[in-house]
């Protein structure tokens, strides 16, 4: 691996003026800055973490952790759109990202591992759901640079993006309302699972409920099963099985799971919108070939990533740590799964 020395060699510079191309810092002439820029891509020279962080205090990159519970499947949607933009903020500030899993499951888990090592300057935690309170303490105590997307945090200093999910869901449920159906199931998450974007949604659907009935919500209308398809299939199954009070519209807490209701009301020989509607949340399913297309609420993940990475290179910078929490509001997206009961 080529060093430091051998692209000042190579340059016909000094040790420190290649520092100073590395991290961007000094007056460099720009002739002399793009011989240093060639002979670093002659040798494939790869700056360390470390050496960055020794040579200016600061790593130029912030680490990324996320839920090794992101599959292969529409949760990598998620995934993959939150960090395309982090990443076009942190290319347009000349940061790096250093992406890595969460382990939620691991209670001596290091969730500052990267900051420790000096490998990132602060930290974006998606779907973080909450910390140790020794870590809680540590991050608070010792201004450290972080910022939640997702879940809304336990810890209330720690700033926070995410979406209007019970709006969203409130105005969805609404929709369905409008269009004639009475009898509308919501598609939620077992009680043994904590997701709080999911519970929001169900707050929604509850107060619009509430609202246009005049009664709660028919606890009979409300399905729930794991993050698992076939337990959500079966759920399904058991509401849409028989014809008496069955349900005309059916709005599912995330795009998943309407897809596999989808999947088993086919099963059933329903057809979607004829014999039942649906609707999804996240905007996950348009990248999907599905028919009948499925109205859906897409949330603005770029952007979400974008403005987290925005505010965490700020606290990098200004060394000031002030609590923001930015709520995005969720669009609703038509489809043809959603039509008026017969």
């Amino acid at each position: 691996m080529a060093t430091q020395k051998e692209v000042a060699e190579l340059a016909g510079v000094s040790f420190i003026t290649v520092s100073r191309v590395v991290n961007n810092e000094g007056n460099v002439k720009e002739e002399t800055r793009r011989r240093v820029e060639e002979a670093i891509r002659t040798l494939g020279y790869e700056p360390s973490f470390a050496g960055k962080a020794l040579n200016s205090g600061k790593s130029s990159t912030i680490g990324v952790m996320t839920p090794a519970r992101f599959g292969d499947g529409m949760e990598n949607t998620y995934l993959m759109s939150v960090l395309r933009g982090i990443q076009d903020t942190c290319r347009d500030k000349g940061y790096d990202i250093l992406l890595s899993p969460l382990s939620e499951n691991d209670p001596g888990f290091d969730y500052l591992r990267p900051y420790r090592q000096k490998k990132a300057d602060g930290m974006i935690y998606v779907g973080l759901r909450s910390l140790t309170p020794e870590l809680s303490d540590e991050i608070r105590d010792r201004k450290i640079p972080c910022v939640v997307i997702g879940d809304r945090p336990a810890e209330s200093f720690l700033s926070w993006i995410d979406t209007d999910n019970e709006t969203a869901a409130y105005e969805t449920t609404r929709r369905i309302w409008e269009l004639g159906h009475r009898r509308i199931a919501f598609h939620g998450l077992s009680k043994e699972h904590r997701n709080e974007n999911i519970a929001d949604r169900e707050r929604g659907y509850r107060r619009a409920i509430k609202e246009l009935s005049g009664k709660d919500a028919d606890e009979k209308l409300v399905l729930r099963a794991s993050y698992d398809i076939e337990e959500i299939r079966a759920s399904a199954n058991r509401a849409f099985r028989t014809e008496e009070d069955r349900p005309t519209a059916i709005f599912c807490s995330t795009d998943i799971r309407a897809l596999a209701v989808l999947r088993e009301l086919e099963t059933l020989g329903l057809s979607v919108p004829r014999d039942v509607s649906v609707a999804g949340f996240d905007g996950f399913i348009q990248n999907h070939i599905v028919h009948p297309s499925v109205a859906t609420n897409a949330q603005p993940l770029v952007e979400m990533g974008r403005r987290a990475a925005e505010i965490l290179i700020d606290e990098i910078i200004t060394g000031t740590i002030i609590r923001r929490e930015e709520i995005f509001p969720v669009p609703f997206i038509p489809g043809e799964s959603l039509a008026r009961p017969r």
